[in-house]
């Protein structure tokens, strides 16, 4: 197939070289991208839409060592439920947990589980390192299987939205040919509270991340989301990902729904599915008893206790231990939730 490419430099070739053949044009479109940094991308051709599974990592041996063999059970698993797309390594993933060799050990087995499963990977390859972040992006675009990528911020030195946006687009030039989301998660990382369409303005004000197709969203501020979907007339993949609130982001224009607890819940599966089909007052019912769930983890989280991924284990797809410093529960805490939900 022929490159995407700008209407802006149709122009151009037609009067520079008349009517090209497909291999002339091809080269001449090459040449003509060169002159403006990156073949232009086209956004709408790389959305996500309706559903993404943020998902867990499988470790054993305490938590040492990952566990890639359950990850074509998982994938499986996720697809039974209808999810079409899944973020490894995120959050969830504990990504900042492991190292680079796992991280591309793990983006090697979802490559290969998730599309034989019928679902489109997304890997996160953000890294308090610069060097690193950019391995890890270069890696996911030399292997078949990864259909985007994802990056969210350095979060021990703090940047500004312009450094910011310099360490995000060295990370996307890395793989010019893959899809790139920011990553965005202030209550973690302490970066850009309500300040996530700034970083969308300078992105759109300078060009230089040709690939950047859009933000996931973390983060409770409707406004600053709502500031976000009108940037560039609301051109960017905009992915909402606390799920307690997932359809007031729909309502504001949100594109998907990236979530946790999709995965052992079926609450938001349905408030999402009911909400496409025009049921509100349904739709508002399965999203109250989502955010039901979701009040209870609070709880847990003073003792880092890694709850969700402990949930799994209910729903029989048990994908072993926490890596320190997250913990799991223990047998009481288990049992109680358990009865509970």
């Amino acid at each position: 197939k022929l490159l995407h490419f700008k209407r802006a430099h149709a122009p151009l070739l037609i009067s520079a070289m008349g009517i090209l053949s497909a291999a002339q044009f091809a080269l001449a479109l090459a040449a003509t991208a060169s002159v403006h940094g990156a073949c232009a991308f086209d956004i709408a051709d790389h959305k996500i839409t309706s559903l993404m599974a943020a998902s867990y990592t499988p470790m054993k041996n305490d938590g040492m060592e990952l566990d890639l063999d359950r990850i074509p059970a998982y994938a499986a698993f996720l697809a039974k439920l209808n999810i079409t797309n899944v973020m490894p390594a995120g959050t969830n993933g504990e990504s900042l947990s492991m190292t680079v060799p796992e991280r591309k050990q793990l983006a090697k087995a979802w490559a290969q589980a998730g599309p034989a499963n019928g679902l489109r990977v997304y890997m996160h390859i953000g890294s308090e390192s610069l060097l690193e972040a950019m391995d890890l992006a270069k890696h996911a675009a030399s292997i078949e299987g990864i259909s985007g990528i994802v990056c969210m911020t350095p979060l021990y030195f703090k940047p500004s939205v312009q450094t910011l946006h310099n360490f995000l687009a060295k990370v996307a030039g890395a793989a010019p040919e893959l899809p790139f989301w920011f990553y965005h998660f202030p209550d973690d990382t302490g970066i850009l509270k309500g300040q996530a369409h700034s970083l969308l303005e300078y992105v759109e004000q300078t060009g230089a991340i040709p690939n950047f197709v859009g933000i996931k969203y973390t983060d409770y501020n409707l406004m600053d989301f709502s500031l976000s979907m009108q940037v560039a007339k609301g051109k960017y993949n905009m992915l909402y990902a606390r799920d307690e609130q997932a359809l007031a982001a729909l309502e504001l224009g949100a594109d998907a729904a990236a979530s946790s607890t999709v995965q052992y819940s079926p609450s938001l599966r349905q408030a999402i599915d009911l909400w496409y089909k025009g049921d509100t007052l349904g739709a508002k019912t399965a999203q109250e008893a989502n955010a039901r769930l979701c009040s209870l983890f609070g709880a847990y989280a003073p003792a880092a206790k890694n709850v969700q991924k402990n949930i799994m284990k209910m729903v029989c797809m048990d994908l072993g231990p926490s890596r320190l410093p997250y913990t799991d529960l223990d047998g009481g805490e288990y049992s109680a939730l358990s009865a509970l939900l």
